[in-house]
């Protein structure tokens, strides 16, 4: 009985071998199959008509296979143009990743989607950035004027494209040379100021930023702009203190145009020398 187990082994390996390369050559079979499939179908995705994107009917009008929602203030042929090479080809083709970065990239977009629509549509949602405040930027090399632009949040210039009403309060001592780290931190205190204050915001016509630790506003008061040195903390109390005593101070310093007010309870007038 031990001779007989010991000859029927070698056949038993034999049909384990026959069974393995028959799945082996089935599964290669398969998997030829499915690609040879895939790859027709790709064909038939790319070439086929009914899924082409069509192109502007005029040069530089919007394509009808492209569908825009969310734009306000962002330029819409800016947009059209990230699209421009996926027009007159399938809608397969489109690197919908890669349209989204480069919608990203435009300034006034903050978030955006792009999906496909089967069969032959683009559709894009858009959301942009919203300003938080007017920005007073240094006189341009070019024709030496000084600019005004917008800012959100984050620190993001925004220029407008279209006509619009903003009701913002003005930040000098920004550059939109510097990094952006440091224009969101300006603006962050900016915002952090004007939401402690509240209503006392109203007569606010400009914020000094140079030095975020000492924040400078432009007052109006009987007429006139008074500058207020606020420092960094503490903001609502100094400028209530400084419209209680407006009235003395005016009487005694009438020609005081900058107030120093960064230590609590205490009102300095600064003379064009810096002096008190």
């Amino acid at each position: 009985m031990a001779r007989a187990a010991v000859t029927e082994a070698p056949f038993s390996g034999i049909r384990w071998g026959r069974r393995f390369t028959f799945w082996l050559i089935g599964g290669s079979v398969v998997m030829i199959g499915a690609i040879l499939s895939w790859h027709r179908t790709e064909e038939f995705l790319i070439k086929d008509d009914r899924f082409r994107l069509a192109e502007a009917r005029d040069f530089a009008g919007p394509s009808p296979s492209l569908t825009v929602e969310g734009v306000h203030y962002a330029s819409p042929a800016q947009i059209r143009h990230i699209f421009a090479e996926d027009f007159g080809r399938s809608l397969y083709l489109v690197p919908i990743q890669k349209r989204r970065q480069q919608l990203l990239a435009i300034d006034w977009v903050e978030d955006a989607t792009v999906s496909k629509v089967w069969p032959d549509t683009l559709k894009v949602q858009i959301r942009e950035r919203a300003p938080v405040a007017f920005v007073h930027l240094p006189p341009n090399r070019r024709d030496g004027m000084s600019q005004f632009a917008l800012i959100d949040r984050y620190g993001y210039i925004l220029r407008p494209r279209v006509a619009s009403r903003f009701t913002l309060p003005v930040i000098t001592g920004i550059r939109e040379t510097e990094p952006i780290e440091d224009r969101k931190a300006r603006v962050r205190r900016v915002v952090s100021m004007l939401r402690s204050i509240g209503p006392l915001a109203s007569q606010i016509s400009e914020i000094d930023v140079n030095d975020p630790n000492d924040l400078i506003i432009g007052e109006h008061v009987d007429g006139a702009v008074v500058n207020l040195m606020l420092g960094d903390d503490n903001f609502a109390e100094r400028i209530k203190n400084f419209l209680a005593n407006y009235p003395e101070i005016k009487n005694k310093r009438p020609d005081a145009r900058t107030l120093d007010l960064r230590v609590d309870g205490l009102i300095t007038a600064v003379g064009g020398d810096g002096r008190g």
